[in-house]
């Protein structure tokens, strides 16, 4: 389905500039003028980076060119003998076109959320260090035991993900950081350039090299403290740590067992690309939501 309404999506913008095409074919440069209210709707929906509703929002836009290019087709074929009659009829369709769309593409774009900030009063943002292995241990297996049940699960487990020597590794690579309050490990994650091969399968909006992207892992945020803003501020920090090291955007990839996490960062911006099969060593299951955010 997903791939048909893309196809369908490219096909309506083929068919317009089909259209205006042969409008200027027929008319010449009398109709160049009239075409200059046609872009801003597309350059918009190629900026906007939304959430979930917002980029489904943006999809349904772009069916409506199909309307404008059928009508420009009929009024330039049209045996009117008219030929300004025929310009005209294109200036009404495009400036009801660009109209319409306009606006409703500049919401998505006032929809874009960024993360809030709580108070930063006792908190403390900072790399890990391989020293901080118990204390990381400690956090990790306190957020398994209260996912346990739960409708909402990331499928983590003691003695499995995220295991002791994949903690020490990143730690030592300086990938993993974490949060600190009063000086208590509240919150970690782990930041680097490493994305699952299966995320070739998605439509990214960011054009851009694996080195210009910044994917987020194992974030996890202490039940005692969730519900307060830590995992905002997790992401904030983490958007920051990318921006300095002169990424594009970010990616991660939710677990389909996961919804709450989903929802969670398509609340702060990120924008839902699709449902893909990863490969995870491990992972009892393979179904993986993605997300991605521009910088």
């Amino acid at each position: 389905m997903r791939f048909f309404l893309t196809k369908t999506l490219y096909l309506c913008a083929a068919i317009t500039l089909a259209a205006f095409a042969w409008g200027i074919f027929r008319h010449g440069a009398d109709i160049l003028f009239y075409l200059t209210v046609l872009p801003p709707p597309f350059i918009l929906l190629h900026i906007a980076n939304q959430n979930r509703a917002a980029t489904i929002m943006q999809h349904c836009l772009l069916i409506s060119p199909i309307g404008i290019a059928i009508g420009s087709l009929l009024a330039s074929n049209a045996p009117t003998g008219n030929p300004d009659g025929e310009v005209m009829g294109l200036l009404l369709l495009t400036s009801a076109y660009a109209l319409l769309t306009t606006p409703l593409c500049v919401i998505p774009l006032l929809l874009k959320k960024q993360p809030t900030l709580p108070p930063m009063n006792n908190l403390n943002f900072r790399q890990a260090t391989p020293f901080n292995l118990p204390a990381l241990r400690l956090l990790y297996n306190e957020i398994i035991d209260a996912m346990d049940g739960a409708a909402s699960h990331a499928q983590w487990k003691r003695g499995g993900y995220p295991t002791d020597d994949f903690l020490q590794t990143k730690a030592a690579l300086g990938e993993l950081w974490v949060m600190e309050k009063n000086a208590e490990i509240i919150a970690a994650m782990v930041l680097n350039n490493e994305c699952n091969p299966g995320y070739a399968q998605a439509e990214w909006l960011i054009n851009c090299s694996p080195s210009e992207v910044m994917a987020i892992h194992t974030l996890g945020v202490s039940p005692r403290v969730q519900g307060q803003g830590i995992g905002k501020a997790m992401v904030q920090q983490a958007i920051e740590v990318a921006r300095k090291q002169g990424c594009k955007c970010m990616r991660l990839d939710v677990i389909d067992t996961n919804p709450a996490a989903g929802d969670f960062y398509a609340a702060i911006g990120f924008s839902f690309r699709g449902r893909y099969e990863l490969d995870y060593p491990g992972a009892v299951c393979t179904n993986f939501d993605l997300y991605e955010f521009a910088l």
